[in-house]
C-alpha cells in the first residue's frame, strides 16, 4: 500500500513541480523559483535566486521527499477501499488539507520564507492537481503491485 502511495506521490509531485514551473514562466518569475524557495529551508535566503543553481537540487529533493511521504501516508490511509472516483475525491481533500496545514503551521515554523514568498493561488491549484493525480494513479499502482 505504502509503495503504491510513494509511486503515486512522486508522480504527483513531479506534475505539481511542472505546473509550478509553468506558472512561474507565465508570471515572468524564474522557472526554478519554487525549488529554490524550498532550498532556502537548508541554505537560508541566499538559495532563493531566480535561476537554476547548485542549491536548486536540494529544493527538488525536498519536494520529492515530502510528496513521496505524503503519497505513502495516503496509501496507508486509503488502502484499497472505495471506487476510483472516491479515491480521487479523497486525494483532492487530502492534498487541500495538506496545503492548508503546511502553510498555516509547518512552514511558519520551519521556513517562514516559503509562506511569505510562495505563489499562493498557484500552490493551491498545484496541490489540487497533486491530489487528483494521487487519487487517480494510486489504484493503478496498487493493482500493479498486487500482480507481482
Amino acid at each position: 500500500m505504502a509503495l503504491a502511495g510513494i509511486e503515486a506521490g512522486i508522480v504527483g509531485g513531479l506534475i505539481l513541480l511542472g505546473y509550478l514551473t509553468l506558472d512561474s514562466a507565465w508570471h515572468r518569475r524564474g522557472f526554478w523559483a519554487v525549488p529554490n524557495l524550498l532550498a532556502s529551508t537548508f541554505y537560508g535566503e541566499s538559495a532563493y535566486a531566480p535561476g537554476f543553481g547548485a542549491r536548486t537540487s536540494a529544493g527538488l529533493a525536498l519536494l520529492l521527499v515530502i510528496y513521496g511521504a505524503l503519497g505513502a501516508l495516503f496509501g496507508l490511509i486509503i488502502r484499497d477501499h472505495g471506487t476510483r472516483l472516491r479515491v480521487t475525491l479523497f486525494g483532492l481533500i487530502f492534498a487541500a488539507g495538506w496545503f492548508f496545514l503546511s502553510f498555516e503551521f509547518l512552514w511558519k515554523h520551519v521556513n517562514p520564507l516559503v509562506q511569505l514568498y510562495s505563489p499562493d493561488r498557484a500552490m493551491l491549484v498545484g496541490h489540487l492537481i497533486y491530489g487528483g493525480v494521487l487519487g487517480r494513479r494510486f489504484p493503478a499502482y496498487l493493482k500493479s503491485l498486487h500482480g507481482v
